[in-house]
Parts: structure tokens; sequence; C-alpha cells
């Protein structure tokens, strides 16, 4: 799958330069507040997915922090979860180790009883 994006990212800066080589007239760029150029279009083009690709990889890696960081949250709720389970299992085999749920059975063996009517 990586190499299928490198070999998309690799034509797209192919397709970029061509563009580039072909519209070499000088534009002006007229931003809000200043003015750039005259530039050659092909630089402005070159320029504007060079930014782009630096905006799209600033917003991967934000989103790669808040997914480390929800990992991080779920990782110890789980292990919370984990302990509170085998809490629970551990009282369950001493209460039925006492002999006191032995004549009506565990709780999971009545759970899979079919109710009687």
């Amino acid at each position: 799958m990586n190499i299928l994006i490198y070999l998309v990212v690799c034509l797209f800066f192919a397709v970029l330069l061509v563009v580039g080589v072909y519209n070499s007239g000088d534009v002006t760029v007229n931003l809000v507040l200043w003015q750039l150029g005259p530039a050659p279009m092909g630089a402005v083009v070159a320029a504007a997915a060079v930014l782009g690709v630096a905006f799209t990889c600033a917003i991967g890696i934000i989103d790669g922090f808040k997914i480390r960081i929800t990992n991080r949250q779920l990782r110890r709720q789980l292990q919370r979860l984990e302990e509170e389970s085998d809490a629970l299992r551990l009282r369950l085999a001493r209460h039925e180790g006492t002999g006191q749920a032995a004549d009506r059975g565990s709780p999971l063996q009545r759970a899979a009883e079919p109710p009687s009517l």
C-alpha cells in the first residue's frame, strides 16, 4: 500500500513539473493584504502544492497526537477493567468455594440454564 502512495505522490509531482514547464508566463498573485509578483506561474503552482502538502502534514501530525492520547486513555481503561474483572472472578471463586452457592449453582450456571415455567 505504501508503494502505491509513493507512486501517486511521484506522479503528482511529475504532473506539477510538466505544468510548471509549459506555463512559464509571469503572474501576479493578489492576496488579501499584499500583492506578490510578477512570478512565474510554475513557481506559484509549485509553491501552492508544497504549502498544501505542509498543511496536510501538520493536520496529520496533530491528528496523530490525538490518536496517541486516546490510545493511552483506552489502555488505562482496559487495564482498570481487566483488574476489576480479575477481582470479580476471584470473589466469585471464593464465594463458590465456601459452599454458599453450591446448592443453587453458580451465577454463570444459573444464567446458562433455561428459565423454568
